[in-house]
């Protein structure tokens, strides 16, 4: 039976599919339910592993005959070379299965290149991952380009008269400095209370989140007063400002500024952004589209368990940014904190 499609004829093999032939000879699936499988003829398919096998050295010196997707492809690569300018398919069997692993964990080229070169492991560019990618080489995923929309003329939010606005900020603020968050929160599927409450910090894009029962002034507070407890006299430090949208769960100011220890001092200073600018909460706004890699949009969260969401905290934390030479936000914002400890000799 003769499962090719007709735009498939007379073609060789991907990358991909070399990679799955080489799988599912080794599962022992025979050459005909791999034809089916690939939606290729069987001649295509015994050409293949005949042009891919190689003999192995096993570790009692015999010799063993076996289909190498790796071997097969360097093979194709020689014969096409005169054919025009091609890409090096020279790279390691094992760089490339790396590359495959940090893929899935859902880190980006850009960033799985930067560490292979700050480890002095490979000098492979962004480019080439792409490439590989879009060759078949490391299987396709989905990455989405955004673009920054900026207001000419930020509109005032009628529902907050009364709240501080971002204007206020200080100047030095604007610049930042250690201990100024950014706060919001990411929702799941509509009609679902449940959702979470994240905070970026600013220079170290440093994320906290915590799941939520409901979107209320309650609910939010509550949580701060948790975080506030959690660090206790250096909260005040850690803490000096945030700044959030004029959601009607951030409406309460002088409630998310009110200390759970001192009831006439502030534990923090609350700005409010201008309405649609989400660009003025920008570190926010990225380390939300992290969040979104794990907990897709129309999602109900109330299914994430807690340690799962300490898990994605836990990954975009230790995920290493190419803002910081490659180094996690993890490293950056302890190395401030203890910084600000001595400085304040409180370490």
């Amino acid at each position: 039976m003769d499962t090719t499609p007709k735009s498939r004829k007379n073609k060789h093999l991907n990358a991909f599919e070399c990679y799955k032939l080489e799988s599912l000879l080794k599962a022992k699936v025979s050459v005909l339910e791999i034809a089916e499988i690939l939606c290729r003829s069987k001649s295509t398919i015994y050409r293949e592993i005949k042009r891919g096998t190689v003999e192995f050295l096993n570790s009692d010196l015999s010799v063993r005959k076996e289909y190498s997707a790796y071997y097969s492809l360097n093979i194709r690569q020689g014969l096409m070379s005169k054919t025009g300018r091609k890409l090096q398919y020279n790279i390691e069997y094992v760089l490339l299965d790396y590359i495959q692993s940090k893929l899935d964990e859902k880190y980006s080229p850009d960033v799985i290149s930067g560490e292979l070169r700050h480890q002095g492991i490979s000098t492979i560019s962004t480019q080439t991952i792409y490439n590989y990618i879009s060759l078949g080489l490391l299987e396709s995923i989905e990455y989405r380009k955004y673009t920054k929309q900026c207001k000419s003329n930020p509109r005032i939010a009628y529902n907050n008269t009364r709240g501080r606005s971002i204007d206020e900020r200080p100047f030095e603020l604007k610049e930042r400095l250690y201990g100024n968050w950014e706060m919001d929160t990411v929702v799941g599927k509509q009609g679902s209370k449940s959702s979470l409450l994240v905070l970026t910090e600013r220079v170290s894009r440093f994320e906290i989140i915590i799941k939520l029962r409901d979107k209320t002034q309650k609910s939010i507070i509550a949580a701060l007063d948790k975080l506030e407890r959690k660090y206790k006299d250096k909260f005040s430090l850690i803490f000096k400002s945030i700044t959030v949208d004029n959601g009607v769960e951030f409406l309460d100011m002088a409630g998310l500024e009110k200390s759970v220890y001192d009831k006439v001092s502030k534990r923090t200073t609350i700005y409010y952004a201008h309405p649609y600018c989400s660009w003025e909460r920008g570190s926010n706004e990225n380390n939300n589209k992290l969040i979104r890699k794990f907990i897709k949009k129309k999602t109900d969260i109330k299914n994430f368990s807690a340690a799962y969401i300490k898990k994605i905290q836990d990954w975009m934390n230790n995920y290493p940014r190419k803002l910081f030479n490659y180094k996690s936000a993890n490293y950056i914002f302890y190395e401030n904190l203890n910084n600000c400890l001595k400085c304040c000799n409180r370490f």
